[in-house]
């Protein structure tokens, strides 16, 4: 519940609300499993993913206001009982209940936020309108903006996505007040070899390193030592261990400048690709543009941009990547 919610107003206060919200998931066939003076979980079975949805699309019913509406977040996972006699009611927690109240956090009153490994949108399977990044608790958080008034895709799927989320590149590529549109031939098809060089570019001159510390110990590979061995599919990178590590980077660049963010971002997107994993990858190329464009490089955004292109190429979007560039360029 936003600042805003937590006072009474014309539907009442934050508990007859809370308690309004539990009701309408418990009718679903939802459990209270998490509860805060702020917050509150229900935790629905895995298969109940629809019934998951169709609660998340009624933050905004019932408020006066968009402000006084609740934010939502939607993960997916195991949750371990807090008491498992059953005499604490379903209290539970996992990393599940983590993700989902992170998104929730960042989400703006009347909007949710679904996580990348949710199946459902890993299917393709949700209509989304764009993604959202921020900072919780030191700690980087992002998911996808689901469309509340059609939650489900209908007819041509995945053009709907496509569009969904060229509209939230778009918008970060002309900015809200129609900046300058950055120059065509930046967003020419880029090699993973010119990506890699933005990366290295983005920083240090050598690029940021993987486990940099106070430590005497040698000195870790870079950024793009990363993702150029796994572009080469050398025997000695293993994927999970890079990822782990690329995520670490990322967790402590948070605070730290665009520029970083940018390169640390482009680099796990990057990764992602090459690992397979296409709607990760999307959404950490976004972020890398989001990061870019406050950098006010046009050759950093040039190549998110490019990136993002080919992103859309791979996964079988041709006219999707084309219309992305024409956006960008005008």
């Amino acid at each position: 519940m936003p600042p805003a919610g937590m006072t009474p107003g014309p539907e009442g206060g934050y508990l007859s609300r809370a308690r309004s919200m539990c009701s309408r998931g418990e009718a679903l066939g939802g459990r209270l499993v998490a509860w805060s003076a702020g917050a509150l979980g229900i935790a629905f079975d895995d298969d109940a993913i629809e019934e998951a949805v169709t609660l998340a699309a009624t933050v905004g019913e019932l408020a006066p206001s968009a402000e006084r509406a609740w934010s939502g977040g939607i993960a997916e996972g195991e949750l371990e009982p807090l008491a498992p006699d059953g005499q604490r009611m379903h209290l539970a927690w996992g990393e599940a209940l983590l993700a989902a109240t992170g998104l929730a956090r960042v989400a703006r009153a009347g909007e949710v936020l679904v996580d990348g490994d949710v199946r459902a949108l890993r299917a393709g399977q949700l209509a989304l309108i764009g993604a959202r990044s921020s900072t919780d608790a030191g700690r980087r958080v992002r998911g996808w903006r689901l469309d509340l008034d059609r939650p489900w895709k209908r007819g041509s799927a995945d053009g709907e996505w496509v569009d969904a989320a060229n509209r939230a590149v778009a918008a970060s590529v002309v900015g809200a007040g129609g900046e300058e549109r950055i120059s065509a031939s930046f967003i020419e098809e880029v090699s993973t070899a010119q990506v890699l060089e933005i990366i290295e570019a983005a920083g240090a001159p050598s690029g940021p390193r993987i486990g940099e510390g106070a430590s005497s110990r040698p000195p870790g590979p870079t950024l793009a030592d990363r993702v150029r061995a796994l572009s080469i599919r050398d025997q000695g990178s293993d994927p999970v261990v890079a990822l782990t590590d690329l995520r670490k980077a990322r967790s402590q660049a948070a605070e730290g400048p665009a520029a970083s963010r940018c390169q640390i971002a482009l680099a796990l997107a990057m990764a992602l690709s090459i690992a397979g994993r296409p709607e990760e990858a999307l959404l950490d190329a976004l972020d890398a543009l989001a990061c870019a464009r406050e950098t006010n490089e046009p050759k950093a955004v040039g190549a998110c941009i490019a990136l993002l292109s080919r992103l859309y190429a791979n996964a079988g979007f041709p006219d999707a990547a084309t219309k992305l560039r024409v956006d960008a360029i005008g």
